[in-house]
């Protein structure tokens, strides 16, 4: 949050024009300011009676040099530092949205996709930061700003300096914020990368639940909870809690790695490589597609491209507002270490249909025991997430409701605004794919869950969604297939603990399998647009009459 500058606050500082106070914390007070070309960015003066101690000031000095060579894809780059004289200032890119801590205390704590990409950005951001030799030491949700391109982390390293003045406290304070700092940061134990893994752990909690794991309280309650107690994960998204429970182990040694982490967070076999010092030069053929959600929004438009009439309606108020940028982000930052592939359907697609049983569902759809939610989109304040900006990827248009996948990305993913998800639903909708470029349809059991997917040429599949991935579980072929077709899918959960999977187009079975849910708990629910392996432009789609209901 901006505020005024007040008697005694600089105006000026070497090139720099101070034009606001940004914050304030145990170093110094964070400043906007702008350079000698008009660029706006933060400036952080050091606080005078710190910059005078010998061990701080050399301390600072190390850390500031390291914190240069962090790449710059998801932290706030290091632009320039007075490492002599008075006072002592860093200057970094200024970030230009709210911090997570902001936008959850506004908007709600993160859910489905939209956690799992913070998570997925957080843990990227600090792979890049040990890749340059610092440990953050202070990561916390007002450490990670929400930009328009993605989240940021900020203050990496820095925190270390001020270790070096009287242990890990000073004048009362610890050395990060003790609510989000791991037990051996308060114990004077060796620091390792672990830390800002139990950090990591800390940030997502609070991002999915509203609350720090630890509770808040006074000093001595905090520490011993830390130290000693066990985390309150209860409500957080059971896609992402037990990665964040052995996060918070006590010992580091316990603690998944932050390569074992994006495995995890992605699927993938491998630990994604450390991203470059510098940015690449970009290359001639299109990027590998990555998934994005709902709030995700591009940096810029490609030449040409209409601008849909619906970006101008204004967003609803059920809407994140901090949440626009936070899929972006994994779309930006991911795509410069992991590269991930969205494998499409096919012949020769595995099976993840799990148990590898059919379904006993029958040629009708079951029977209709409670309607949960239905919309025809008449409303535009009804709860689906918008993107009032000049590019979007979801709003109502013309008592409709429009999903664009953006350039990068491999496919959009909404959940419906239902109270409640039952462990047996009857998902229905009116589905238009728009363009060959994709599919479109409804998914249950969220982002590692099933899709249920139409192409504008009559394919039909249901597919198993990871991270990254829609895997190919089985296929048909709609008879007759009108453009606009009435999809009705059933997931059932069985005595058995699988579930059956069914869809139906205009009345008509058409593809159906036994699959193992994701969990024992039923994610969100909702409707997706997932782009064509290899396939350009801006896959689209229309939907309407939606209805989720209990069978």
């Amino acid at each position: 949050m901006q505020a005024p500058l007040r008697d005694r606050d600089p105006r000026l500082l070497g090139p720099y024009v101070l034009t606001a106070r940004l914050g304030r914390g145990g170093m110094g007070t964070v400043y906007l300011g702008e350079d000698e070309s008009g660029r706006r960015v933060a400036v952080k003066v050091i606080n005078a009676e710190l910059a005078d101690d010998e061990a701080f000031h050399d301390r600072f000095r190390s850390e500031v040099t390291a914190a240069r060579q962090v790449s710059r894809f998801c932290t706030a780059a290091v632009l320039d530092a007075r490492l002599d004289g008075d006072p002592l200032y860093v200057v970094t890119e200024y970030v230009n949205g709210p911090s997570v801590e902001e936008a959850v205390k506004t908007g709600g704590p993160l859910r489905g996709g939209d956690l799992e990409a913070l998570a997925v950005n957080i843990a990227t951001a600090l792979g890049a930061i040990h890749g340059a030799g610092i440990v953050h030491r202070d990561l916390k949700p007002s450490n990670v700003l929400l930009s328009p391109t993605g989240p940021r982390v900020i203050d990496f390293g820095i925190a270390r300096a001020l270790d070096a003045t009287e242990g890990p406290t000073r004048t009362g304070q610890f050395v990060g914020t003790p609510a989000y700092i791991a037990p051996e940061l308060m114990h004077e134990r060796k620091i390792t990368p672990a830390a800002d893994v139990f950090s990591w752990g800390c940030v997502v909690a609070y991002a999915g639940t509203g609350r720090a794991p630890f509770g808040g309280g006074t000093l001595p309650e905090v520490i011993s909870r830390v130290t000693s107690g066990d985390p309150d994960l209860d409500g957080l998204d059971p896609a992402v809690r037990d990665l964040v429970a052995r996060s918070l182990a006590k010992d580091p040694a316990d603690r998944p790695t932050v390569n074992q982490l994006l495995q995890a967070l992605t699927g993938r076999d491998e630990p994604p490589a450390t991203p470059p010092a510098s940015e690449p030069e970009p290359a001639p053929a299109p990027a590998p597609a990555l998934l994005t959600s709902v709030d995700s929004v591009p940096p810029t438009r490609p030449v040409g491209a209409e601008v849909p009439a619906a970006a101008a309606r204004r967003p609803s108020p059920h809407r994140n507002r901090g949440l626009l940028i936070v899929a972006t982000g994994a779309v930006l930052a991911v795509s410069a270490v992991i590269g991930a592939l969205n494998i499409p359907g096919g012949e020769d697609a595995p099976d993840a249909s799990g148990p590898g049983s059919a379904s006993v569902l029958g040629d009708e759809p079951p029977e209709v025991k409670d309607k949960i939610f239905d919309d025809r989109f008449n409303d535009v304040d009804s709860g689906w997430k918008t993107a009032a900006t000049p590019v979007f990827d979801a709003a109502y248009r013309d008592r409709k409701y429009e999903i664009h996948v953006l350039p990068k990305a491999a496919r959009t993913t909404v959940d419906a605004p239902a109270g409640r998800i039952p462990d047996s639903q009857l998902i229905e909708a009116e589905v238009t794919p728009k363009d060959a470029f994709g599919e479109a349809g409804v998914y249950c059991h969220g982002g590692f869950g099933y899709a249920f997917l139409l192409s504008s040429d009559g394919r039909a599949r249901i597919a198993k969604l990871s991270t990254w991935q829609a895997q190919t579980v089985t296929t048909g072929t709609v008879p007759k297939p009108r453009g606009t077709d009435r999809l009705q899918v059933a997931c059932v959960k069985r005595e058995d603990g699988n579930i059956d999977l069914a869809m139906w187009v205009n009345g008509k079975p058409v593809a159906s399998s036994a699959a193992t849910p994701p969990s024992s708990v039923p994610g969100n629910s909702g409707l997706l647009v997932v782009r064509n392996a290899g396939a350009t432009g801006w896959p689209q789609a229309v939907f309407d009459d939606f209805a989720l209901c209990g069978v």
